[in-house]
C-alpha cells in the first residue's frame, strides 16, 4: 500500500498490483522435515488447499486482468486459502501510515538500498 501511495503521489501510470496464491500444493516444501504434529496439521488442512494451477489464478489476474487495480491485493476468496482469484480487502494495518512507514524504512535499512519513487 506504501508504494501505491507513492507511485500515485507522482501520478505516474504505474500500477502496484499484490496477489497471492492462498494455500496450494506445489513442490516447494517436498524437503522439509517436519516433526509428525506439523505432518499431522499439514494432512487435516491439506482438504482446504487447491491445486498449484489454481493458485496461479492470483497472479494472473493481478498481471492480465483488464480491470484490475493498482494498490489491490489478487488471491483466493474462501479466507485466502482457495477459491476464485477476488480482490482481497486491505486489513487495517496494512494501510496504517505509521505501518507502512515502518515497512518501508526497515525494507530500505535490511536492504541497503534507498527506493526513491
Amino acid at each position: 500500500h506504501a508504494m501505491h501511495e507513492k507511485v500515485q503521489a507522482k501520478s505516474s501510470k504505474v500500477k502496484v498490483i499484490c496477489c497471492h496464491p492462498g494455500g496450494s500444493f506445489t513442490s516447494l516444501g517436498d524437503n522439509f522435515e517436519l516433526p509428525l504434529l506439523e505432518r499431522g496439521l499439514l494432512y487435516l488442512i491439506s482438504f482446504m488447499m487447491q491445486s498449484a494451477e489454481d493458485g496461479t489464478m492470483g497472479l494472473l489476474t493481478g498481471m492480465m486482468g483488464p480491470d484490475a487495480q493498482s494498490g489491490v491485493l489478487y488471491g483466493p476468496a474462501k479466507s485466502g486459502m482457495s477459491g476464485p482469484a477476488v480482490p482481497n480487502p486491505p486489513k487495517a494495518y496494512e494501510t496504517d501510515p505509521a505501518a507502512m512507514k515502518m515497512l518501508w524504512e526497515v525494507s530500505e535499512a535490511t536492504t541497503g538500498m534507498k527506493f526513491d519513487i
